[in-house]
């Protein structure tokens, strides 16, 4: 039988339990330490990543979605009016941040796994913010479509390559859960995203001259650039170069991630070319692909949740206000699915159930006007499409574990691909005339939805199917029956 390729360990729960069993396989600088030391320095350098690591990526992603998402708040705050857009030039300048944002992804990421994050992300992020704030100073349609496709452009590099370097430091049973807290800056940049809309609309129409909704880009961009210099001091770069662990630290970060794919170092080898090329022949990369692409469609609702919000009747203030609770209810439940996946270490399910309930909402969204059971459809959608698509993330890390060009590209792949294929089309499938009800908008989301948990429920019996393959190959070769197994 063929081997199985790109699989990885089964979750090693008590690996660092058998101690003696694996001391041949640790670097000379842990093989000193006991069972209780190891368990010890590991325990050490996962809180000092999650300390150090994850609140400066949460603190930039929020500025990230902020900084994107501010045209659809803008909407509100009379820019349409202003720049005298009609709604195609609206949707057009939506639309235009994605050809940007996927157009540098695997690019991105290709470099990303040879060059230090430490340096080469805090750049990235000062950049975008400098475009994203000059939007506020646009004139007319044609400056603002350029304008929101640089910031697509700059902003590309940020989202997959944090979530490649948190794979470069976190276990499997690790990572559902700090890609989901790493990914709350989406759901709470959403959340105090209409509230902070809502002061700068509210309180600042005519400062300085400018109309409020400029100050909105103005302000929020001017906050990116100012935070992008702590990013440098705050970030690693990877677990054999990163100066502020100690020796010891950083052997049992990298031998920590070894062992879970059968003592393969996480290092590139040969060319990111090549990895480019394996993740391109990898089928699974494709059908991880065509799962998150229904994820992405399922969230892209988020960019008129604005104007849909507002079909309930209220109020300019009190409609951006009434934007924050599905997003925190999000947050909430995207945070217990993920964890849940990372303790059970399993996936295909956590992220069909999640579809199931965002597909229940888009349903109920489209059947009636009464205004509880519309507003409560809300949270079903954010709370299903989003715990969704944090699981999937995870996914394709665990399933494309090495080499690491190869996960880097595979990454982003199915990021750039998923946001052409989802968000382009998505900015034209909730035009006015469709309202309230946004029947195509909402039909369009949950053909989508139910495409995801088709294609995961495929994915995992796929992947059930080589760990059995692989468990007749260590019956026949008479090994241990706890290596080599995905997560399915």
């Amino acid at each position: 039988m063929e081997k199985v390729d790109d699989t990885v360990m089964v979750e090693m729960s008590d690996d660092l339990k058998n101690g003696d069993e694996l001391a041949d396989t640790r670097p000379d600088v842990l093989r000193s330490l006991s069972k209780d030391g190891m368990q010890q320095l590991e325990k050490r350098l996962v809180r000092k990543l999650d300390m150090r690591l994850l609140p400066i990526l949460i603190l930039l992603f929020i500025l990230n979605i902020l900084d994107r998402n501010a045209i659809a708040n803008a909407r509100l705050g009379g820019l349409e009016s202003e720049l005298d857009l009609t709604q195609t030039q609206y949707q057009t300048a939506v639309m235009a941040v994605w050809p940007g944002y996927i157009s540098m992804m695997i690019p991105s990421n290709m470099l990303l796994s040879v060059l230090k994050p430490r340096i080469y992300l805090p750049i990235c992020v000062a950049i975008w913010g400098l475009v994203a704030g000059f939007t506020g100073f646009v004139q007319n349609a044609a400056g603002l479509t350029t304008v929101r496709l640089l910031t697509g452009v700059t902003e590309s590099p940020y989202f997959v390559g944090c979530i490649f370097l948190l794979s470069c430091w976190y276990k499997r049973n690790e990572l559902p859960v700090r890609i989901s807290i790493f990914y709350a800056g989406y759901t709470l940049s959403s959340a105090f995203g209409g509230l902070i809309a809502a002061g700068i609309i509210g309180n600042m129409a005519g400062v300085g001259g400018y109309a409020s909704w400029r100050w909105l880009f103005i302000l929020e961009g001017l906050a990116t650039v100012l935070c992008a210099p702590a990013a440098y001091f705050l970030l690693p770069d990877y677990p054999s170069t990163t100066k502020w662990l100690s020796e010891q630290e950083r052997a049992i970060a990298a031998w920590r991630l070894s062992i879970e794919a059968d003592g393969e170092e996480d290092t590139v080898e040969g060319s990111v070319w090549k990895g480019f090329k394996e993740a391109c022949g990898d089928l699974k990369v494709w059908l991880l692909v065509i799962i998150e692409t229904g994820a992405v469609i399922g969230m892209s609702f988020t960019y008129y949740f604005p104007s849909i919000v507002q079909t309930l009747g209220y109020g300019r203030v009190v409609t951006l206000l009434l934007t924050s609770p599905p997003y925190f209810g999000a947050f909430v439940f995207s945070i217990a699915n993920s964890w849940h996946s990372g303790k059970k270490l399993e996936r295909g399910w956590h992220i069909t159930i999640a579809c199931c309930m965002a597909i229940v909402g888009q349903i109920t969204g489209m059947s009636t006007h009464v205004l509880g059971a519309r507003y409560f459809e809300f949270f079903l959608c954010a709370m299903g499409a989003f715990s969704a698509f944090q699981v999937i993330l995870s996914w394709i890390s665990s399933t494309i574990p090495r080499p690491k060009a190869k996960r880097a590209v595979a990454i982003a792949m199915a990021t750039a691909i998923s946001n052409g294929i989802g968000n382009i089309p998505s900015a034209y499938v909730y035009p006015k005339s469709d309202a309230p009800l946004y029947h195509i908008g909402g039909s369009y989301l949950t053909c989508a939805m139910a495409m995801c948990a088709a294609a995961c429920v495929v994915l995992k019996f796929w992947l059930k199917r080589l760990n059995k393959q692989a468990e007749l190959r260590d019956a026949e070769s008479n090994t241990p029956l706890n290596t080599f197994r995905y997560i399915t």
